[in-house]
Parts: C-alpha cells; structure tokens; sequence
C-alpha cells in the first residue's frame, strides 16, 4: 500500500503530458482571420491528399518531430461569399500540418472540411493544428451559418463552452 501511495504521489507532482487547448470555434478563428491584416477565403469543400506523407511521431525521439509539414493538396467545394457558400472552389492547395511538440494534426484525406484559406506568397495555405483550429471536419449547417452572419456583418458571437 505504502508503494501505491508513492507511486501516486510521483505522478502528481510530475509536469502534464497532455497537450491543452481551447475549444475550437470558427467564429473565433472568421475574427482573428479578420484581424491578421491578411488575406483570408473560407469555404467549405472536400480536401484530398497524400495521407502517408503525414507527420509521424517517433515517441522515443520526439524531440525530432517537425513542428511543419506543408503538403500538397486539392480543395472542392464551395467558397464563402456574402450569399453564402455558394460559389464553386475548386483549387490545388497547401496543406500544412503543425505539430505542437509530439502532439499532430490528423487531417483525413476525402473529408468534408469548413476550411480557413491563407493566401500566403501566391498559395493558398490550409492550416491543421492539433487544437483543431481552422480546418473544421464535417462542419454543422449550424456552424456555416455562424461564419456567414459574420461575413455578412450579422450576429458573429463565439460558442460559450
């Protein structure tokens, strides 16, 4: 009993390993596109790509996962407009997967994602970040709705969790 106590103790006061992130919102994320000062689109589509060039973490030599991995995609859908998500998209893109520390983005090629679109150099980046920020998968009608109001200079409130 004494060991179990011990041992308890020792992971209490070791540090986390688990990584902590805020709820993602895609209010959120249309307001901090909208206050970068860069130029962002939005839509809503199907993302294709080469899942096994995905970051692999190695838990023994994690110190070598790359914080960035850019991919290249294609994107299908429909691009936000102040009507809606009703103009045709179809563009090659720029998938770039972020690491924090050992902990990866997972995006899944042939998913419907609601996807933020960073016009970066001539490319247009598609960013996954293992917070689930920015590239959302099978969105609800519900959260479409949100960013177009915000497009369209209606309601644009965060999700309170």
């Amino acid at each position: 009993m004494r060991w179990l106590a011990l041992s308890l103790s020792l992971l209490a006061a070791s540090p986390a390993l688990a990584l902590s992130c805020r709820p993602a919102d895609p209010v959120r994320d249309f307001k901090a596109a909208e206050a970068s000062g860069d130029r962002w689109g939005i839509a809503v589509g199907r993302l294709d790509f080469d899942e096994g060039r995905l970051p692999r973490v190695d838990w023994a030599r994690q110190d070598r996962v790359p914080p960035r991995t850019d991919l290249r995609a294609q994107f299908i859908g429909h691009s936000l407009d102040m009507n809606g998500f009703d103009t045709l998209f179809q563009a090659n893109v720029t998938l770039r997967v972020l690491c924090f520390g050992p902990w990866c983005a997972h995006p899944k090629s042939g998913t419907r994602y609601l996807a933020f679109i960073k016009h970066e150099n001539g490319k247009r980046v598609l960013q996954a970040d293992p917070c689930g920020s920015w590239l959302y998968p099978n969105p609800h009608r519900h959260d479409l709705d949100r960013v177009h109001s915000c497009l369209a200079g209606g309601p644009c409130e965060e999700r309170g969790f």
